[in-house]
Parts: structure tokens; C-alpha cells; sequence
């Protein structure tokens, strides 16, 4: 995700992204496991994709950032867990 990092809630994006896809895409599920608002989802959704320019509504951009976040999500634990 270009220029993601330079988001100051990039975490909460990340997170949100994440959920989305481990939910079978459900927003109600998705805002469910991330204890807000099912508006709140859609908001953060609409927010990745002016950041990224792609609609999520397409499968391969999904699964692209779904892929993305894991992997960034691994590499913030690794960074953390070697201090």
C-alpha cells in the first residue's frame, strides 16, 4: 500500500483490512471483531481506497493488501520481538 507507513492510523487501517477478509468479507462480522461501529468499517474502507486508488470490491486488489498486512503485520512482530 504506497504511502501507507506516512498514515498515522495505518495500524487501525491494517487491522481493519484484516478483519475484513478473515470475516468472509462481512462488514457486520468484521465490525464485530473489531468491537466498532459497522459505519465505522465502511468509512475505513473507503479511506484504504483513496489511499491506494483501487476498489476493494475487486478481488485481487483485496487479497493483494490482505496479503500485504499479514506480511506487514509479521514484520512489525519480528522488529518488536528483536527490539
Amino acid at each position: 500500500m504506497p504511502g501507507r507507513r506516512v498514515q498515522p492510523d495505518w495500524p487501525v487501517l491494517r487491522d481493519t483490512i484484516t478483519a475484513w477478509c478473515e470475516s468472509g468479507f462481512n462488514l457486520v462480522r468484521a465490525s464485530a471483531a473489531l468491537h466498532i461501529h459497522r459505519n465505522t468499517v465502511v468509512y475505513r474502507m473507503n479511506k484504504i481506497e483513496q489511499i491506494t486508488g483501487r476498489p476493494l470490491r475487486e478481488h485481487r486488489t483485496t487479497m493483494a493488501l490482505y496479503l500485504a498486512c499479514l506480511t506487514d503485520e509479521l514484520g512489525d512482530g519480528a522488529t518488536t520481538a528483536d527490539g
